[in-house]
């Protein structure tokens, strides 16, 4: 035990106790709040878009065009609205404050006066000759917009711009003429223009229910869809996790056998003992990952709450959701078992490889296996009960992450049990063969060459 200890500790020194470890640790965090804050960014930081409208009609086309705008902006906040109500229910609060923006528009086309309206005198400006004074300083235009129409009532609109990457204003002039075009056509077929704008702010009121209760208590909550989300999203945080400690004894074991390490620690030290003390030294460091990162989750949690409650908010319902035994609890047993099997392969192949580019021939096969879970968490997220998923989450080193994306679906407590058993009983016998394997090419006994062979069917006997 003692010498299995002081392999545990190694390896968990050996990456705790570095500037790097500490450095990637932090990084995580960053990079989250990079990629939720990133988009924001980058749409915020878009440069203004200066353009010029032409009406050859007269002020007809230009009045159904903001006629439009005014209408996506109101179709705009009521998504908005229907995505907080699915987030939070009917809250006055919530109302009160997109009552407060209801103004929702693109400001990154503006359009603008240069006082030309001919295309060989607007030309210089779209090409970068001459330039006008906006607040913000002098700018040539973006595009020109000429909008004409037929005596059959045709719409004509030519658009000019050197800039060929940008279409959102093409689309958003295009489809608001569309809309224009239909309306107009309902209209000269005899249909009431105020019959026409009730149609369109028709729509149902759905309720989703669950036919399990009854009354008041049926409605489906913000709190029963969010575990459905948290389920995937934690499959994918635990492959992620499994993908990248399992890469640490992989890389760690090739160096120890090519600078002779190991054949130091097998003359004080059994296989085996190596072999579990590498295993317990980085799941060490893989807690260490976890209760940090889930630190920093319960402060920003509890500040998130303390905001929420203030504004009346109902997260609480929502966070222990996110927080139920029902789901940490198998997380962290299909976390252990996952990284033991994985760990334990990982290793043996570290055994059997001098360098790196000699373990990439054997990690092929590897990480398509690794691979095939993520695309079927993402087909059990809308069909938990598809038959390949089913199916699939009887594959052991599937399991994992399959049956802990279906939790949340109610799933049987039959394949539960049976699933958690054969994964059990599968790493059972990964961990022995990976040890068998471990020893071996730690003894020099076996390389990558052995375990090609076991694969060559027919081969050819060398001449004696």
């Amino acid at each position: 035990m003692r010498a299995i200890y002081l392999i545990a500790r190694r390896e968990f020194l050996s990456y705790v106790a570095t500037w790097g470890f500490w450095l990637s640790l932090a990084s995580v965090p960053m990079f989250m709040a990079l990629g939720i804050g990133m988009p924001i960014l980058i749409e915020n930081s878009q440069p203004t878009r200066y353009y010029v409208l032409v009406d050859e009609t007269g002020g007809r086309l230009e009045a159904a065009l903001e006629a439009q705008a005014e209408a996506s902006r109101a179709e705009d906040l009521e998504r908005t609205r229907e995505a907080m109500r699915e987030m939070f229910g009917d809250l006055p609060q919530v109302e009160a404050a997109l009552a407060a923006q209801p103004q929702l528009s693109d400001e990154r086309y503006l359009r603008v006066d240069v006082g030309e309206t001919e295309l060989d005198a607007l030309r210089p400006y779209l090409t970068g000759g001459a330039s006008f004074t906006a607040a913000d300083g002098g700018h040539s235009l973006f595009a020109a917009v000429f909008l004409r129409q037929d005596a059959e009532g045709a719409i004509e609109v030519d658009y000019w711009s050197t800039n060929v990457s940008d279409g959102g204003l093409r689309s958003q002039i295009r489809n608001s003429l569309r809309d224009y075009m239909q309306t107009q056509y309902l209209i000269d077929a005899g249909v009431s223009p105020d019959l026409i704008e009730t149609a369109g702010g028709l729509s149902p009121d759905v309720r989703e229910l669950n036919p399990e209760r009854t009354g008041d208590t049926a409605e489906v909550t913000a709190a029963e869809r969010i575990p459905l989300i948290v389920s995937a999203m934690t499959a994918f945080g635990l492959w992620i996790i499994i993908f990248s400690v399992v890469n640490m004894l992989l890389t760690a074991m090739i160096e120890e056998k090519g600078n002779k390490v190991l054949e130091m620690m097998l003359a004080s030290t059994r296989h085996h003992e190596i072999l579990t003390g590498k295993l317990i030294g980085v799941a060490a460091v893989s807690a260490t990952l976890l209760i940090v990162w889930g630190g920093m989750a319960l402060l920003g949690t509890f500040g998130v709450q303390q905001v929420a409650a203030a504004a009346d908010v109902p997260i609480a319902e929502i966070l222990a959701a996110v927080l139920d035994p029902g789901l940490l609890l198998p997380a962290l047993g299909y976390f252990i078992i996952g990284y033991l099997m994985y760990g334990a392969v990982f290793l043996a192949i570290g055994s059997l490889c001098e360098t790196l580019q000699d373990a990439q021939t054997l990690m092929s096969p590897m990480m398509l296996i690794m691979m095939v879970p993520i695309f079927l968490v993402m087909m059990a997220i809308d069909s938990p009960d598809s038959p390949i998923v089913a199916f699939a989450s009887w594959v052991p080193l599937w399991t994992p992450y399959l049956m802990l994306a279906r939790l949340p679906h109610e799933v049987g407590m039959v394949e539960i049990i049976g699933t958690t058993a054969g994964m059990i009983a599968f790493a059972v016998f990964v961990i022995w063969g990976s040890g068998v394997l471990f020893r071996m090419g730690a003894l020099n006994q076996a390389n990558q060459d052995t375990v090609k062979g076991w694969f060559k069917i027919g081969g050819q006997k060398k001449p004696a």
